[in-house]
């Protein structure tokens, strides 16, 4: 309480371009989360717990919206913002609750009107139905305003009901600030697309980076390796978010492996998986509630690959073929193979005296009644 009240002497609030944001902390001092008592703004509230989330339903700004869990009944929780001009105050959010939402928006501010010490007060109740985006302005809410002691935080004297813009005109125009919120009924919520001092934010996702390793980059064909997935935030603190392991080989289609990873106590994914060729492996973080989809860089596993039988050239030795067998360079009578006729060597005739058989004629010898003086065909006389 004491750094909104601070607020009404700081300097003007500088316009800024729209920006998004992945938390409740805007980084900004004149447009911040805060939660305060449905009761007044002088009174105690509690923190509540908050998250990102897809939607709900459609929502106004990209695709998240900050969600709020109240730790009880009796607290708003939603932005502070800064103005300058309580005619011209410019603050608004969306607001969406399942089962609907009460809230409260409070003004304080500070106008020629009131007296030293005092500033005026204003409470307007809030609510939000269920199903659908509902779009809440301070601008067009109706205050119930009253005088109040600063001092004492006690009210001095009521004021009636008006807008900022209709009060402003009777009691004159000051600086001040606006506490709108809600989870008034301890009900969950959302928030997003808050526009303030000249700012607008949108709640969407944390940026996370995902990061693969393997136990080995060397494996025999049929080994197990182990493949590690870290995710970690923007600060480096591992958020143990569940992967799912994609493979495939060098140049194919990626392919899941298995199902759902869930994390470690060290926050980390491992899987055991076998290889049998060379295999790039990858892993894949879903989308969820508080960040997009994304993949770590591949790592790869090179299995050798074995190599071919050697066939050692054949020494053909020369067949040794059966009786009837055409051994190569033996050609049986008909066959075609190509003839090596050596030189023929044609020695002189060596012409033996032949021995014939009686009655044969024998070279240099006349058979019985052939030759001269002899007679007939008997026996020589010798």
């Amino acid at each position: 309480m004491t750094t909104m009240l601070a607020a009404l002497g700081a300097s003007p609030a500088q316009a800024q371009e729209a920006r998004t944001v992945t938390g409740p902390a805007t980084g900004d001092a004149d447009v911040f989360l805060t939660y305060v008592s449905c009761d007044g703004l002088f009174d105690a509230g509690s923190a509540p717990q908050s998250r990102l989330n897809l939607g709900p339903y459609t929502a106004p700004l990209g695709r998240r919206s900050l969600g709020l869990v109240p730790s009880g009944s009796g607290t708003a929780s939603g932005p502070y913002a800064r103005f300058d001009s309580l005619a011209g105050v410019d603050s608004s959010l969306s607001v969406a609750a399942t089962g609907g939402s009460q809230g409260v928006s409070l003004i304080m501010a500070v106008t020629p009107s009131n007296p030293p010490g005092t500033a005026w007060a204003g409470r307007a109740s809030l609510s939000a139905p269920a199903g659908s985006w509902t779009q809440v302005s301070a601008a067009s809410s109706t205050y119930d305003w009253s005088l109040v002691d600063l001092a004492t935080r006690a009210p001095v004297a009521r004021a009636g009901s008006a807008t900022p813009a209709a009060f402003a005109a009777e009691h004159g125009d000051g600086e001040g600030f606006v506490v709108t919120g809600f989870g008034c009924d301890g009900q969950p919520f959302n928030l997003d697309a808050v526009r303030a001092s000249g700012s607008t934010f949108d709640f969407e996702g944390i940026a996370l980076s995902t990061v693969a390793s393997v136990d080995r980059q060397q494996a025999a064909a049929g080994d197990q390796v182990t493949v590690t997935g870290k995710v970690s935030d923007a600060a480096g603190r591992v958020t143990g978010d569940p992967l799912v392991l994609e493979s495939r080989a060098p140049g194919g289609a990626w392919a899941p492996v298995g199902g759902t990873v869930l994390a470690d106590r060290d926050g980390l994914a491992r899987a055991v998986v076998p290889v049998t060729r060379t295999t790039e492996f990858r892993w894949h973080r879903p989308e969820s509630q508080y960040a997009d989809q994304g993949w770590s860089e591949p790592v790869t596993v090179t299995v050798a690959e074995q190599a071919p039988a050697q066939n050692a050239p054949e020494q053909n030795a020369p067949e040794q073929n059966a009786p009837g067998d055409n051994a190569p360079g033996d050609n049986a009578p008909g066959d075609n193979a190509p003839e090596q006729n050596a030189p023929e060597q044609n020695a002189p005739e060596q012409n033996a005296p032949e021995q014939n058989a009686p009655g044969d004629k024998a070279p240099g010898q006349k058979a019985s009644g052939d030759a001269k003086g002899q007679q007939g065909s008997g026996p020589v006389k010798r």
